[in-house]
Parts: structure tokens; C-alpha cells; sequence
């Protein structure tokens, strides 16, 4: 990426701000003019310089740091031109600065530091804008004083604008309601949806869901599919993750956001975040549980179903709790596995949340079929390495794990003295057989030695494991009555090959299995785990060519699914920025994780309510991702793409895992920067070599490990596998991946499509359609709507996709390793589109094409579009194709 500037040079239409017209819903406040007021004239937060000044309505806001003597407070005089209920939204510096306000002499409404943020404008390091809702008023028209007194004398604040809304807000940066940035670098356009009306429009797939989640009984587990009990009928999940803010947003913008998600085809939200109270883990926070019981019923109204993911070790520090031996923000691994104090904790945070009735559909959550599943715990295991006794353990509770290690040594061999003989008689620090204890070898020891004291240490660990998700699903279920599906944990191991299987044994227990995948380039900096900063340096990474971040052949993707006999869910997957070759995700997500029989993709993480204004570290709500859900979503929901018969199947009985005998297959690793932190230093996830198990054989078809005696087999991969000409074919005929040119075709009879470097393949023949296209790089997909084979279909949407990236995205060189010199701002920016797409059909003349904007409404007619083939327009993602 060459060097962008932040000038009208860059602009591909306008000279800056597109107005919009005038409105009788909604005042614009600037909050750096108040009508009286008594903050100081200036701040440590002002902007420096037109790029930051840029950020912010008016480019300044008005603000105080320091301690003070009083509450600061701003006074405006406002005209509100119809009675009616306004919602307040304010834009101010992050969480700092708690006010309240009121509207004349009405009651006050307090915004604490813990409102939800509704996005985000970085205006230099750690300081930003940020939209967030305050509450409403029933007000009659006409004038008004607005006043805004800070709740602390001391620390940061800063206003940059307020609005008063009687109509939905969609915060889109310093732009008013309607209003436009209309700017972008030449060969690249803006992407600024209008805020939605949801009329009626070609790719609306809320018809996919139920009338209300749940409508045909709870969610159940049947074979390696989920179905619904009241009918039986088999369904897939096309999913987000929502943060444990989304729970706190305004109930308007809970209302739109989960009618945006049933539109784009979603039918799950996985709600990820803890219900207990900062500072005491003990209590639940009462007003965050009610806005959780909204949240699900507000989705329960569209269709969507919940998935409730409530514990994270890294959510918490336990210093100030009844739990000893914390300090130093040390977080709790492995704690909740054999902790009895801990475990009781946990389950009362169960308890508060399915036990009690939610005022918003008359049934507690354990009765609700509107929620799916509920995840026992988020990324953790005793086989990560994380497992490190005397380290990520404070003494004493490692101490309570070794007594229980000896216990379990003195059941199996009479005592811990004959447990130290079987092994040799060497001891390792813990082994204390007067106190009942024995210590515990470091994982990198375990899978390597593999003798008897390996093979003891594994087998204790998953036993106390196992032991937890069996007891706690039963919890659940027996305790608490809760009916739908539960899942154990979705986590990776220290060795994918010997510990790797026999966590998935440990999770077998549970109703299906779940696992985490993150692809991406280098990304290295002091926030990259979890941001996105100038400074940073990084290289993009396409997978479609599998090589890893040394350019060395690596066949191990996220979307490769060994599955265990049960339904399978990946509930977190992201190609995260910075990384320009995003595009692809989608489709190979949905093509591979229908050959494989996966059940659900959750994508992670829907940050805002709306779509992205920037990109974050784990932005999904941006073009080349759920701009690309309404084709990919229908396409796997309504399985267009087939199932491929099983083509490996391998048995490990549970002594042989026991014995750390090791599969013959096993799950890739794939981490984000967050968690790859906690892999040792200087290393990266090791990769063992399997011997008999073609890497390659997911993309051919199903790969099977089970748990115990049966016959292996595995079908011979010589005709789909061609590593010369590097091409990988399905097992069904539909897919190939071409990895030597870094392409995947799909040819399904009712959708077809195309991804990665697009331009060097030429005329590209899909079966029914060709598309050639001049794009670098992208993705470009139709379906038919119908559900019918392009041949004949009545209704086909061709969707269409490039590159995206921050207007402004400044970097030190175009390509390889690079350090960003700046981030950007709003709005994002999209590659031009450019091709054609030629129908086969003996009717291709008469097909009507009609483009549709960002939202799916039609564009105003161009005659040169009324009939295929199909010139792609610059700037329109979707064209509806009929007959």
C-alpha cells in the first residue's frame, strides 16, 4: 500500500462532507458550545494538528482533566422541533468522564463509567471518540435546556457532540444523521450504507429464520447434526460474537441490531462476557443480567437464537476475592477444574442466570428455547500451556492440585511411594509422599518422555477434567432443567498430536464439540494481541496458498474440522486485520465447512451495533465480511454446497489415549496474537508429523477421530490430491482449491464461486456462469435464492467483493513486512470492482439484472444492465438476477 494523504487530492467525488436534508427527528448539539459553562477554556486532549482535528464534529470538543474543586457542567439551549420520546446519545472520550444530565427541570440520568461504547475514532494513541447512548425523555416541542454536570472532580473528560433522537441513530464518527464522508483514494470507493429502513429487498434472509427462535422446540444434538425437537428437522448456525458491551447497549440499538443480523442470515449470537461484578466475583450484576435477558429476547424476536459463553479466565483477577494465593493480576488457569470454592462461585453465576425468569418472555433462560447452548468454559484446558504449576498457579492451589494427584495415585496404586517406584524412584518438586502430594512434570516433558509418569500425569489431568464438564453439564441439565445443548470448551493443546485428543476426549462428554481458529499475517506490536496501532509492523497472508508466516508449506487451516461423532461448531474464526486478503474467508468457511459437515460458524466479533467505521483487531461488521454473509449465509444454511462422504476415519480407544499413543489425526492450531502470547517464548505451536493421514484429506471430504475400538480406514486420496499441479478436489466434484495460484473454486449446481487472485486466472468457468475480472484479488459468488441450479433459476444473487482498508491507511513500504505509519480513519474504504459475469443458460439474454445498493435496494436502472452478460459496476456489491 503506497502512501495516502489526507487531501481533496484523494477524493473520488465531492470536496468533503455530503449533507444530508433537513430532518424534524433529530437535534445536533456541538459540544464545544455550550451556552454557559464553567470548563476551561483548554485541555490535554485538544486536537493537535488538522488529521486529529478531523475526528471530531466541529474539529474540537470541549473537556477538562486534573482534579477540581466541583462538578463541571455544560448548559445548551435547544429547540426541539415535535414532542416525542428522545433518546439522548453522547459522543465523549471513551468511558472517562461519568456525568448525568437532565432536559429542564425533569429528572437527572446518570451514564457511568461502564456505558457501552458504540464505536470508536481513534484520535492519537489511547485517545478517542466514542458514541454512546445515555438514555431518553418524553419532551414536548419547542425549547429546551440541556444540562450535563460531570459525577467526578478529578480525571479525564471530553464531549465532542450530543444527540437528541426521537428516530433510530446510527453512529457513524462526526457525521450527523445522513450525513456522508464521501471520500476515498482514487481507484477505491467509500463504503457508507444509508442507515436501514429494512424494506423489502433481495438479500433479506430474516424468512431463513423462525418466526421466533425456538418456534420448533429446543435446540438437541442428534448424531453429528443439531435439529430442533419439535420437528426434528436438521438446521445449521451462521453466527456472531457479541462482547459482553453489547448486552449494555440502548434498547433501540439492541432492537436494530439483532433485525440488521436476521437480515444478513445470521440465526446465532454467541453472547461472550461474565455476569459477575467488577471487583467481587462473588455477586452477579443485577442490572447487566436484565439487559442480558433483553438482549436474548430482542434476538429471540428475529429468530436468532443465543449461545451463552460466561466464563474466561482472563476476565478476571482474584485478589480481592475469597479465593487465596492471587496477586499481581495473576489469572486463574486451570483454577476452575478442581477449585471446590471456585466451582461453587461459578455455579451460582449458573444459578442467577437460568433460575431466575426473564421479565422480557415470562420463562427462565433454563426453559427458554431461544437459547442453544451454553459453553462451560471459554479457552482453557489442562493440556495448554498455561498448565504450569508453581507459575500460572499460586502455591497454595497448587498445592490442593498435587493433594489430589495423590489421591488419585494412592487409588490406583496403593500409595504415592509405589507410584515413585513404578516411575524410576526420581522425584520432581511437589512429590511429597508424607504430606499425601505429588508433583507435576511440565507439559513440554509429558508429550515428549511419554514413560509411565507421562502417561500418569496425562491421565490425572484429563480424568479431573473430564470430571468437571460431565459433573457441571449434569449441573445444568438435572440442577437447573435446562434443556437445549451444552458444550464443554473449544481449546488447543501444548501437542496437537498426544494431548491434543485427548482434551477432545475430555469434552466428548458434552452434547457437541466447539473449537477457535485465527488466520492472519505477522502482526507485532505492544497492543497487536488485541489492537491495531501506528507504529505496529505486520505483512499480509492469504491462505489460499498455505504457507506460513516464513513462506514455508503449512496445511493446517481453522477450517479444517476433525470431527468426534457429534455436532461441531467453530465458535470464534477470523481472518484479523491488518491483513488485506480477507475476502476469502467467508466462502472457504462455508464450501469447506459444508464438504466437512460442520455445523455452525460464529464469527468474531461484532463490536458495534452497526457496521464498522474503521478496522479493529477482530473487525467482522466491514465489507469482506458480513458484507459477503447474505450469498455465503444462504448458501450454507440452505446446504447448497454438499456433505462429502467420510474419507478418514481413525479410532483411539481411551487407553490408548490414556497411554499417549497419539492420533494418527489431529486439529491444526491457529491462534490470534492474544492467545499466541502464552506459547513459550521463541516458539511456535509445534507441529508434529502424522504418518498415514494425508493433510490435505479435508478438503477432499470428512475426517473422523473417534473414541474407541472401531476399524480404521481411510479411502485413497491419489485421484483428488495433485500435489505437482498443486490442486486439491472434493470428493463431491464441487470444490477445488488450486494453491499453487492461490484460487478456490466452487461449482455447486445452485451456487458458484470464485476467491483469491483472481486476475491471473483468466476466463474462469464455474459450470453455469464465466467471470473474467481484471481484480487482484477477491471473491466473487452467485446463488441462486431459490434454492434451484443456476440453470433454471428464477432468482440469483451475484455478490461481489475486493479489498478494503481505512481511508488514510498509510504504511512504510507497499508490500512485505511494513510498519503502519498511520491507521486511518473513517470511512472504509473498497477497491474498485471491475469484470464481467456471463450466464451459460439458453435464456442468459433475457435475464433482468438490477444493482443494489449496500443496504439491497435497487439502484436506479442503467439499460446497459437490464440484460446479461453482466459488466460488474466500480462500486456495487450485489446485483439481483432474474427472469
Amino acid at each position: 500500500m503506497k502512501k495516502l494523504l489526507l487531501g481533496l487530492a484523494l477524493l473520488v467525488s465531492g470536496c468533503g462532507v455530503e449533507k444530508a436534508q433537513a430532518q424534524n427527528d433529530w437535534v445536533w448539539i456541538e459540544g464545544e458550545k455550550p451556552q454557559r459553562t464553567d470548563f476551561p477554556q483548554r485541555h490535554s486532549f485538544m486536537p493537535n494538528g488538522v488529521q486529529e482535528a478531523d475526528v471530531l464534529s466541529g474539529g474540537a470538543w470541549i473537556g477538562a482533566d486534573g482534579k477540581r474543586d466541583k462538578n463541571l457542567f455544560l448548559e445548551y439551549d435547544v429547540n426541539l422541533p415535535k414532542a416525542g420520546d428522545y433518546q439522548l446519545y453522547a459522543r465523549k472520550f471513551w468511558k472517562h468522564g461519568p456525568f448525568r444530565w437532565c432536559l429542564d427541570d425533569k429528572p437527572w440520568h446518570e451514564v457511568g463509567k461502564d456505558i457501552a461504547l458504540l464505536d470508536d475514532a481513534p484520535i492519537r494513541q489511547f485517545v478517542g471518540a466514542n458514541w454512546v447512548g445515555a438514555g431518553d425523555e418524553k419532551v414536548a416541542a419547542g425549547k429546551h435546556t440541556l444540562r450535563v454536570e460531570l459525577l467526578e472532580k478529578d480525571g479525564a473528560a471530553a464531549f465532542d457532540a450530543f444527540v437528541l433522537t426521537t428516530a433510530p441513530f446510527q453512529p457513524r464518527g462526526k457525521m450527523k444523521p445522513g450525513e456522508k464522508y464521501n471520500r476515498a483514494p482514487q481507484g477505491w470507493f467509500p463504503f457508507e450504507p444509508d442507515a436501514d429502513t429494512f424494506r423489502e429487498s433481495p438479500i433479506d434472509l430474516r424468512y431463513l429464520n423462525e418466526k421466533f427462535a425456538g418456534e420448533h422446540g429446543f435446540i438437541q444434538a442428534r448424531g453429528r447434526e443439531f435439529i430442533y425437537s419439535g420437528s426434528g428437522e436438521r438446521l445449521r448456525f451462521w453466527g456472531v460474537n457479541v462482547g459482553h458491551e453489547a448486552i449494555n447497549w440502548p434498547r433501540a440499538t439492541i432492537d436494530s441490531f439483532a433485525r440488521t443480523q436476521a437480515k444478513m442470515g445470521v440465526n446465532l449470537v454467541r453472547i461472550h462476557g461474565g455476569v459477575f461484578e467488577t471487583g467481587d466475583i462473588t455477586k452477579v450484576n443485577e442490572k447487566e443480567r436484565d439487559n442480558l435477558f433483553y438482549f436474548i429476547a430482542a434476538l429471540k424476536k428475529e429468530g436468532i437464537y443465543s449461545c451463552l459463553s460466561i466464563y474466561f479466565p482472563l476476565w478476571m483477577e482474584l485478589e480481592k476475592s475469597p479465593i487465596t494465593g492471587y496477586k499481581n493480576g495473576q489469572k486463574p488457569f486451570d483454577l476452575i477444574y478442581f477449585n471446590p470454592q471456585f466451582q461453587e462461585i461459578y455455579r451460582n453465576w449458573w444459578r442467577a442466570i437460568l433460575a431466575v425468569k426473564n421479565p422480557y418472555t415470562g420463562a427462565t433462560l433454563s426453559n427458554e428455547p431461544a437459547v442453544a447452548m451454553c459453553e462451560l468454559v471459554n479457552e482453557e484446558s489442562h493440556f495448554f500451556w498455561t498448565f504450569k504449576p508453581y507459575e500460572t498457579l499460586p502455591e497454595n492451589q497448587t498445592i490442593t492440585l498435587e493433594t489430589q494427584f495423590g489421591a488419585w495415585l494412592q487409588n490406583k496404586y496403593g500409595s504415592i511411594e509405589n507410584a515413585l517406584q513404578k516411575w524410576g524412584g526420581a522425584k520432581v518438586r511437589g512429590d511429597e509422599p508424607a504430606q499425601n502430594r505429588a508433583g507435576f512434570l511440565q507439559l513440554w516433558e509429558v508429550f515428549n518422555k511419554r514413560d509411565l509418569r507421562s502417561q500418569d500425569t496425562a491421565a490425572f489431568l484429563a480424568f479431573n477434567q473430564k470430571e468437571f464438564y460431565e459433573k457441571h453439564l449434569a449441573f445444568l441439565k438435572n440442577d437447573l432443567g435446562y434443556k437445549a445443548t451444552v458444550y464443554a470448551s473449544n481449546w488447543t493443546t501444548a501437542s496437537p498430536q498426544y494431548l491434543g485428543p485427548l482434551d477432545k476426549w475430555t469434552n466428548a462428554s458434552a452434547d457437541f464439540m466447539d473449537r477457535h481458529g485465527y488466520f492472519g499475517g505477522p502482526h507485532e506490536g505492544p497492543r497487536a494481541g488485541y489492537s491495531i496501532s501506528s507504529g505496529d509492523k505486520y505483512d499480509d497472508r492469504s491462505a489460499l496458498f498455505f504457507k506460513n508466516e516464513k513462506g514455508e508449506i503449512d496445511f493446517g487451516l481453522p477450517i479444517f474440522d476433525v470431527q468426534n461423532g457429534k455436532p461441531s461448531m467453530i465458535s470464534e474464526i477470523n481472518w484479523p486485520p491488518p491483513n488485506r486478503f480477507r475476502a476469502e474467508m467467508p466462502l472457504l468457511c462455508a464450501a469447506y465447512g459444508s464438504l466437512q459437515g460442520s455445523d455452525a460458524f460464529v464469527f468474531f466479533a461484532d463490536g458495534a451495533p452497526a457496521w464498522d467505521d474503521v478496522l479493529r483487531k477482530f473487525s467482522i461488521q466491514t465489507p469482506s465480511v458480513q458484507g459477503q454473509f447474505p450469498a455465503i449465509a444462504f448458501a450454507f444454511r440452505r446446504a447448497l454446497i454438499q456433505v462429502a462422504p467420510t474419507v478418514v476415519e481413525a479410532h483411539l480407544p481411551p487407553e490408548e489415549l490414556l497411554s499417549l499413543k497419539g492420533a494418527p489425526v489431529s486439529a491444526p492450531q491457529n491462534f490470534d496474537a492474544l492467545r499466541a502470547a502464552d506459547l513459550p517464548k521463541g516458539q511456535s505451536a509445534p507441529v508434529e508429523k502424522v504418518a498415514g493421514v494425508d493433510p490435505l484429506a479435508p478438503l477432499v471430504g470428512r475426517v473422523e477421530l473417534l473414541f474407541d475400538k472401531g476399524q480404521d480406514r481411510a479411502a485413497d486420496l491419489r485421484s483428488f490430491i495433485d500435489r505437482q499441479s498443486k490442486t486439491v478436489k472434493s470428493a463431491t466434484g464441487e470444490l477445488t482449491w488450486d494453491y499453487g495460484r492461490g484460487a478456490v473454486f466452487c461449482r455447486a449446481p445452485g451456487a458458484q464461486a470464485v476467491t483469491g487472485f483472481l486476475a491471473q486466472l483468466g476466463a474462469i468457468d464455474l459450470g453455469d456462469v464465466t467471470i473474467q475480472t481484471p481484480l487482484d484479488y477477491g471473491a466473487i459468488s452467485i446463488v441462486a435464492l431459490d434454492a434451484q441450479p443456476l440453470s433454471t433459476s428464477q432468482k440469483m444473487l451475484v455478490q461481489v467483493m475486493s479489498e478494503e482498508k481505512n481511508y488514510g491507511w498509510e504504511t512504510s513500504s507497499e508490500t512485505g513486512p511494513r510498519d503502519i505509519k498511520n491507521t486511518g480513519a473513517t470511512p472504509l474504504v473498497i477497491k474498485n470492482l471491475a469484470g464481467t459475469v456471463s450466464f451459460k443458460r439458453a435464456d442468459a439474454a433475457q435475464l433482468k439484472i438490477t444493482p443494489l445498493d449496500f443496504n439491497g435496494y435497487a439502484l436506479p436502472q442503467d439499460k446497459s444492465l437490464l440484460a446479461a452478460p453482466l459488466t460488474l459496476q466500480p462500486n456495487v456489491l450485489y446485483y439481483l438476477v432474474t427472469k
